[in-house]
């Protein structure tokens, strides 16, 4: 029998955890069909992803040696930026399809762009205009032939979805947290402003049914813990370019999954629009004169190494 090789291994690890990741909108959405509010749904996942997490850093603790501010930092980057970015992604899945709303939070590597070159005058590379432009064609097929104005308040959600994500990113750049640790605090941060914005929405309960149970135990490990974890596994085999690469996969497994599993329907006309924005996303990612850079390898590890899903 023909033993796998690292690549092999290494991309097998990338496109598993992209699956796993695509099976969030599947949970979320189903849990939110149950009438269980948005942020109630957050909450118990990221309790759930927490202490999974939790369960693999107490073992290792002793290798970890973080800086209590740094921790605090990331802590506060869950509470601002990432559970935003999550509770945004749930809201446009109430307008428009799973699959189309993580095709547009996957806008977020030209967005990260934009904001390097306004706050950090980096040099913006030729392709970075063929991908917004890319993009924008794509939005506009996005939009369907279903009545545009309606799509287009799915797509805006989906899309500030990805400006905060892409503020994360930002923000966190120079935080020295490992990815683990980075994980577990954001998780929490993302506890306390789910909790917060239940108790204010007045729909915060203790599920009392097993399938809401299951659905929510689904979400925090299934589609939280385990494809980080498979995500680093990954990282021991392959570059984090061509992790990068695969994970463009994952909207593409929100749509097929969404079609099979939550009834979903997708136009001819939207189907050229999600090909058209991946196209666009995958010009800014990997456009010749960029992937060359420095500068555009640090944030391909970058992207990998924080990525954790909405």
């Amino acid at each position: 029998m023909k033993v796998l090789s690292n690549e092999h291994k290494g991309v097998l690890y990338a496109i598993f955890s992209g699956l796993c990741f695509s099976l969030l909108a599947y949970f979320g959405v189903t849990l939110m069909q149950a009438q269980m509010s948005i942020y109630t749904m957050l909450f118990w996942r990221f309790v759930i992803g927490s202490l999974a997490i939790a369960l693999i850093i107490i073992p290792q603790y002793k290798s970890f040696n973080e800086k209590p501010k740094e921790m605090g930092k990331v802590f506060w980057y869950g509470i601002t930026f990432y559970s935003i970015t999550a509770i945004l992604y749930f809201i446009a899945c109430q307008y428009i399809s799973t699959g189309l709303a993580m095709v547009t939070f996957f806008t977020y590597p030209v967005i990260v762009l934009l904001f390097n070159r306004l706050f950090y005058k980096a040099q913006i590379p030729k392709t970075y205009y063929g991908a917004v432009a890319l993009i924008l064609l794509g939005m506009v097929f996005l939009g369907g032939n279903q009545g545009f104005e309606f799509d287009f308040i799915g797509l805006s959600l989906g899309v500030a979805s990805a400006v905060t994500y892409a503020c994360y990113l930002v923000v966190s750049k120079t935080n020295k947290v490992s990815p683990l640790v980075s994980t577990f605090m954001v998780s929490i941060g993302c506890v306390v402003t789910c909790f917060i914005a239940a108790v204010w929405d007045n729909s915060f309960y203790v599920p009392q049914d097993l399938v809401s149970w299951l659905n929510i135990i689904a979400l925090g490990t299934l589609c939280t813990a385990l494809p980080i974890l498979l995500l680093l596994k990954a990282l021991q085999y392959i570059t984090s370019e061509k992790a990068s690469l695969l994970s463009v996969l994952e909207p593409v497994f929100v749509l097929i999954l969404g079609v099979i599993l939550l009834d979903e329907t997708i136009t001819p006309t939207q189907i050229i629009g999600v090909v058209i924005v991946l196209l666009g996303a995958l010009l800014a990612l990997f456009g010749r004169q960029f992937s060359k850079s420095k500068f555009a390898r640090a944030w391909s590890t970058y992207f990998i190494k924080k990525s954790i899903r909405p």
